[in-house]
């Protein structure tokens, strides 16, 4: 089977883009996008940013309108878990330094910083995929273990 990804790779960092399926004990199964950040030096530290399809929209949105008229738009998750509420941010920015134009993609939770500094080509794809996954992953397993589309009925 083949499965729909995208990674970018920086000199130390990188950031994979792929399907998720969210799985809870009792409910059925959920398509999510899955945003993997990672360093490539001192070990396997990586964050995971799990975005809803329409989240995966509008960080599509954001990557399209900071793309044409600069500077940053953040999207964060909280989330309540055994050791209290932890808290992920996802920043999409374009900057100038030393006269250089760039795009990065940042994830932070905690103390933990990981930063993709991307080309432009990458960070416009990585729109147009996050856009095709909203829809590609909005679907609800039914009862019967078939997928269906997520609708407003």
């Amino acid at each position: 089977m083949k499965a729909p990804k995208f990674t970018i790779y920086a000199r130390s960092t990188g950031m994979e883009i792929a399907p998720y399926e969210k799985r809870q004990e009792g409910k059925p199964r959920e398509g999510r996008i899955s945003l993997r950040f990672f360093r490539m030096e001192g070990g396997n530290s990586h964050l995971r940013f799990v975005a809803e399809p329409w989240e995966g929209f509008e960080i599509s949105r954001m990557i399209d309108k900071v793309s044409l008229e600069g500077g940053k738009q953040n999207l964060t998750h909280k989330f309540e878990g055994n050791s209290g509420e932890t808290v992920t941010k996802l920043t999409i920015e374009k900057y100038e330094r030393n006269g250089k134009e760039g795009q990065a993609l940042t994830i932070q939770r905690g103390d933990d910083t990981i930063n993709v500094p991307v080309v432009l080509g990458q960070f416009l794809y990585a729109g147009e995929f996050l856009r095709h996954l909203s829809i590609s992953e909005a679907w609800v397993e039914q009862h019967d273990g078939e997928r269906v589309i997520n609708s407003a009925d």
